[in-house]
């Protein structure tokens, strides 16, 4: 394991060295080994075959001295085998196992082998035993045996030992030698990654690139290793320009909620920031010196501490419904100041939101409405009561007024032939001065009932009240021969008498103040933002600009002939109603080129009932 480890852990260079000469010297042995085998079976197989032949021949050569009992003939044909270096012993025997002749080296003395009743060459350890029968007409008439030495293998394996060694150390050296020069082509570009990534590493530059020498997998590699290098850079100078970001942004917060914090110390308002579920975790130094509750007490306690127990339910539905929506909301209410005196402030909540629309926080504005409050209530009911007069009076001149015009008619038709043509004439002054009277004072109630707060707010659809409002203009649109279009008109929170009752007065007007050509008018309305756009346009007779804010007071007439009848009411009870929403009325003409009044309700329906209920009190 140690070995294994090392190994493993060993420099490129010197593993390819370990490899290559590994390599090397193991298909060496291998091929050796393999030369060395098959030599062996080879010549043994050969040596076999030879001394097979060489006791044939030399049985051939002694059977006559066999036949003959000739040992001398005999012992001569043996001798002649000395030439075979590796011979040891030859012996020629008689049928009946008598020995004829004998050959034995002097250099390497053996007895004579016993006679084998067969043919047969017997490998020992160290030499070889043949033997073969010797025949003659059939018959067997001896046996010749022969003693080879078999250290010529031995000899012969050495030799090739010796050459196989030479040839390993010769191909070792030889591989040794190309390993040094062929390396550096696998080397070279890992050493190169090597030092590229120790680069990288110790200076953090990702720029550094590795140079590509070959186009082979390392050439592969070298590219992939480079794209990863580059990808890491991109990211790496992306990463760091988030950081820079990051870190700028957070700075410039910093400076943000300390300029937002001197800010909102240095206002006379109360501020407040909540986060996004709404958890109010700021008070500015006017909400601690109002209270005299410290910042921890505040956050802790919450607004039910501070904020009237007649004005909880609706600031919980208000500011509830405001989270649900993500909608600002306004709201008058009372708090408590240290004192114990409860004071009226108009909150104003508006949510901050980043580039995605997200809510980031809640920041809002306690202003003290108290001294307005009181005014308000104080000319609530001096409105109340001037209204109250107004509206008495105008009911109580009703019957004087009807008694001078019926009486007035009366004498007109009874004593039409006793007056004369002056008194006839101003007998007629009489009358239409008494209808005029009557219809301003019924013009005059219609305007203090525009004021009155019993009125049921709820959503009403525009395009009904509109075709209701032209139904009882039928009349007056069929003897002008007018033509009202509209397009399609949205829901709106508003008395359906206060919406009927300014459309029934503009459209009027459109016909009354009409030109020679029959009258066209149009009604449309358009969202914007918290509001919907009314409008009303027509082909009249025009408004000279300098008139456009006058035309909205009370008995304020433009045109004082016959033709064009009136009290000059209608357009400030349209006035007197919308503003009763919230709204605001304006029109935009010319003199001989037509008008177009425009008016705004609010959209929200909250909103707009507070409103509504507010300037009902007003």
């Amino acid at each position: 394991m140690r070995t294994g480890f090392q190994f493993r852990d060993a420099p490129i260079r010197r593993k390819l060295m370990i490899i290559i000469m590994a390599t090397t010297a193991t298909a060496m042995l291998l091929g050796c080994f393999g030369i060395l085998t098959f030599d062996s079976v080879l010549y043994r197989a050969n040596l076999e075959r030879d001394l097979q032949a060489l006791a044939q021949i030399t049985a051939g050569n002694s059977t006559a001295s066999l036949a003959f009992n000739d040992s001398k003939s005999a012992s001569e044909t043996l001798h002649a085998l000395r030439a075979r270096l590796h011979l040891v012993t030859a012996c020629l025997y008689e049928a009946d196992g008598t020995m004829l002749a004998r050959y034995v080296r002097a250099s390497n003395p053996e007895p004579c082998p016993p006679p084998a009743p067969h043919d047969q060459i017997r490998f020992g350890d160290r030499d070889a035993t043949v033997s073969y029968t010797i025949t003659m007409s059939g018959k067997p008439i001896g046996t010749l045996m022969f003693l080879y030495d078999l250290r010529e293998i031995a000899e012969r394996r050495q030799l090739y030992g010796t050459i196989v060694a030479g040839v390993l150390l010769v191909a070792s050296l030889i591989a040794l030698l190309l390993s040094r020069s062929l390396r550096g082509v696998i080397e070279d570009p890992i050493a190169q990654l090597v030092k590229v990534t120790t680069a990288v590493a110790e200076t953090g530059d990702y720029g550094i690139r590795a140079t590509r020498v070959s186009a082979d997998e390392l050439g592969l590699l070298t590219d992939g290793f480079n794209e990863m290098l580059a990808g890491i850079q991109s990211r790496d100078n992306r990463l760091t320009r988030a950081l820079i970001d990051r870190e700028e942004a957070l700075r410039d917060e910093k400076k943000a909620r300390e300029r937002f914090h001197f800010l909102a110390e240095s206002m006379p308002q109360k501020i407040f920031t909540a986060t996004p579920e709404g958890e109010v975790n700021y008070f500015n130094r006017q909400w601690i010196e109002f209270s005299g509750l410290s910042s921890e007490e505040l956050r802790h306690l919450g607004w039910a501490v501070i904020l009237h127990p007649d004005d909880l339910d609706a600031d919980r539905d208000i500011r509830g419904r405001s989270l649900e929506t993500g909608e600002p909301y306004n709201l008058q209410h009372r708090f408590r100041r240290a004192d114990g005196e409860y004071r009226w402030h108009l909150t104003r909540v508006h949510a901050m939101r980043d580039e995605e629309g997200k809510i980031l926080m809640w920041i809002g504005s306690n202003t003290d409405i108290h001294e307005q409050k009181e005014r308000e209530e104080a000319l609530r009911r001096a409105n109340d009561d001037l209204q109250q007069f107004a509206y008495s009076a105008s009911h109580d001149l009703q019957e004087p007024i009807r008694n001078v015009t019926i009486y007035s008619e009366i004498v007109g038709r009874r004593y039409k032939g006793v007056l004369d043509a002056d008194g006839q004439q101003f007998l007629g002054f009489l009358t239409e001065g008494g209808r005029r009277m009557a219809m301003l004072i019924n013009d005059l109630l219609a305007y203090t009932r525009a004021g009155a707060a019993d009125v049921d707010v709820s959503l009403q659809n525009s395009n009904t009240v509109l075709q209701q409002t032209l139904a009882g203009l039928a009349e007056a649109i069929r003897e002008s021969g007018a033509s009202v279009t509209h397009d399609v008109l949205p829901q709106i929170y508003i008395g359906q008498a206060h919406l009927q009752q300014v459309l029934q007065n503009l459209i009027s007007n459109a016909i009354k103040y009409r030109a020679d050509e029959p009258p066209k008018i149009h009604v449309s309305a358009v969202n914007v933002g918290a509001a919907w756009q009314f409008s009303v346009r027509d082909n009249g007779i025009g408004i000279d600009p300098q008139y456009k804010e006058k035309i909205f007071g009370v008995f304020k007439r433009l045109h004082r002939d016959q033709k064009y009848s009136g009290t000059g009411v209608g357009l400030a009870i349209c006035q007197r109603v919308v503003e009763r929403y919230g709204g605001r009325i304006w029109v935009e003409s010319s003199a001989g080129r037509g008008a177009t009044f425009h008016f705004t309700i609010p959209r929200y329906a909250g909103r707009l009932q507070r409103a509504a209920g507010e300037r009902a009190d007003g």
